[in-house]
């Protein structure tokens, strides 16, 4: 039986794909708000908590879906050592459950998640790392193919630079599609016009690298569409960061 504390987007994709499991049910469901607890925990038949000591501690495996900056003072709270304790995050090391399990490890989805999306339609790779042995380490790699079918062992740096890398690949561009909706709406349209160019562009790596797949005035070193564009930019920080990204291109295309 699992305790899954937390109950946002991952929290949401683990009670989801571990719904119909045999071997790992979810037995109680813990958030500071009782109410977010029972509407996730009620979807999976579990006990809804918002107090840390109702912990049961013959729950099997205690799964923490938490932001990063919340887990100091929730472990503290935690009435037990716990016999396996793991938790979602890219770049929270496994040793800070030392003094809290007897063993411990990390299955960070190295996805973007969202309570309303089908997870039935979203493949969701696994970075796992683990201080566990024996049953322990069998428990964790079960649940893990449980969990989703794609899934890599590696070391605490290892996933650091994945969560990096996800950063750059994720939210950086969400960031720079947000910029573009902001320029198109000021025209009177909408991102939908560049939603052609955005598949396009994510398709053609997966026959080239990025490198290969770079085009635009920066990659020419056209720095006369350069000059417009800058100067066609209101927003300071905007500008800042064409440029920025513009100086990086060319030092890459330059090679």
């Amino acid at each position: 039986m699992i305790a899954l504390i937390g109950s946002g987007n991952v929290a949401t994709w683990i009670a989801t794909r571990l719904a119909d499991s045999k071997e790992f049910a979810i037995g109680q469901v813990y958030s500071r708000t009782l109410d977010h607890a029972r509407a996730l925990a009620d979807r999976v038949g579990a006990e809804a908590i918002d107090d840390l000591r109702k912990l049961n501690p013959a729950c099997e495996i205690f799964l923490f879906a938490l932001r990063d900056d919340a887990y100091p003072e929730i472990l503290k709270e935690v009435p037990f050592r716990m016999p396996l304790a793991l938790h979602t995050a890219g770049s929270v090391s496994q040793r800070m459950f030392e003094p809290y399990a007897e063993s411990f490890g990390v299955v960070y989805p190295l996805q973007t998640l969202s309570k309303t999306m089908d997870f039935n339609a979203v493949k969701v790779p696994l970075c796992v790392e683990s201080d566990c042995l024996g049953d322990n380490c069998d428990k964790v790699m079960r649940l893990v193919s449980e969990l989703s079918a794609t899934h890599c062992e590696m070391s605490e740096r290892q996933r650091a630079v994945a969560h990096l890398a996800a950063v750059f690949a994720c939210n950086f561009s969400n960031a720079l599609y947000g910029m573009a909706d902001e320029l198109l709406q000021k025209e009177g349209f909408s991102l939908e016009l560049l939603m052609p160019l955005m598949e396009q562009t994510l398709g053609k790596l997966k026959t080239m690298s990025p490198e290969e797949a770079q085009t635009g005035p920066a990659a020419r070193h056209d720095t006369v569409v350069m000059g417009q564009q800058m100067m066609a930019l209101d927003d300071e920080r905007m500008r800042a960061i064409y440029a920025a990204i513009s100086d990086y291109i060319m030092g890459r295309s330059a090679k």
